[in-house]
């Protein structure tokens, strides 16, 4: 059995960050002082990570306000709304309006904010062993968070982003280095959906797999603030991904089922709470390691549920190194 500390999606912003944002925004600083100030705060998120024994992760998503935003700023057919909430959380973000058919910009900055960070961990790790993975927001939650005012049906707009956006884009990322993409799909399990939307969000997730394997590209299939029990059988369609699982969702305690139903082999088991401020016990984090191995994952990895961004970078820091602590402490 594998068990791995990872951290998934964002970091939240340090006091450095928010300043060089506030700097840039005001036009005290040019670009070219903010990008270097940038890569100074993820050299250090590196080094922290290094530090507590974390060598899977993001590069904290320091360049984006959220999963949506700066991407959609670079897809063709699509212009930014006010503030939305991003599901229950008091969270928002600019909102997608869809006006015509989607489309990745050929001038994007993506492959050269990755190929930097790449490099950065590789310089701040040295010869270690690590993963580097780039977030990106799943076609079925970026059609139910925007706006359409252009597509005649949802089935189209999910299928455009997953085909026109997601797949050029891993491809783009995929010659400068990367193995891994993190699909974030909270929509796939949130109480709001439809059984017909989540069967087609599972089918381009699906395509989107099949055509990330061809490459060389891992993916990471994150689900958080609901249950992937909803989806019974649907779920084996992509069981062939690294699957995340929520551990404080609305079946707290029954999660790992899926484990066993399912016969996941890989998974993410999201049990450093996002959304609050409390410090996990060790003995809960053992617990579902052992009942995730018990139920039959041979690939554990253990790591935060959702986006950092709810609770304040000092309790973040915390945490993390915590659970990498209880995760080093059973592999002895």
């Amino acid at each position: 059995m594998s068990i791995k500390t990872v951290l998934n999606a964002s970091y939240p912003r340090t006091e450095f960050v928010a300043k060089l944002y506030s700097k840039f925004l005001s036009g005290k600083i040019a670009s070219d002082e903010f990008e270097k100030g940038i890569e100074e705060a993820t050299a250090d998120l590196f080094k922290f990570l290094k530090k507590v024994g974390i060598n899977i992760f993001t590069d904290g998503m320091f360049r984006w306000d959220d999963i949506f935003n700066p991407l959609i700023r670079y897809v063709e057919g699509v212009k930014i709304n006010g503030l939305m909430r991003f599901y229950d959380n008091n969270f928002f973000f600019r909102a997608p309006i869809i006006e015509s058919k989607l489309r990745l910009s050929d001038e994007h900055p993506f492959r050269e904010w990755f190929k930097k960070s790449l490099d950065l961990a590789k310089k701040v790790f040295g010869n270690s062993e690590i993963l580097l993975k780039q977030p990106l927001p799943g076609p079925l939650t970026l059609a139910l968070n925007s706006i359409n005012n252009h597509y005649s049906d949802l089935n189209t707009l999910i299928s455009d982003w997953r085909s026109e956006v997601l797949e050029p884009l891993i491809k783009d990322l995929s010659t400068v280095g990367l193995s891994a993409v993190e699909i974030h799909e909270p929509s796939l399990v949130w109480k709001g959906t439809s059984d017909e939307l989540r069967k087609l969000g599972i089918k381009e997730l699906a395509y989107l797999i099949d055509y990330a394997s061809k490459i060389g590209v891992d993916v990471w299939l994150l689900t958080y603030f609901g249950s992937l029990r909803k989806l019974r059988e649907l779920v084996t369609e992509v069981s062939r991904a690294i699957i995340g699982l929520d551990f404080y969702s609305s079946e707290k305690g029954r999660v790992q089922l899926v484990i066993r139903d399912y016969g996941l082999k890989r998974v993410m088991l999201g049990v450093l709470n996002a959304r609050n401020t409390l410090m996990e016990r060790p003995e809960n984090v053992r617990r579902a390691i052992f009942k995730a191995s018990d139920y039959g994952a041979k690939e554990i990895y253990v790591g935060n549920n959702a986006p950092l961004d709810f609770i304040p970078e000092v309790i973040a820091s915390k945490k993390l190194r915590r659970l990498s602590k209880i995760v080093r402490k059973l592999g002895r």
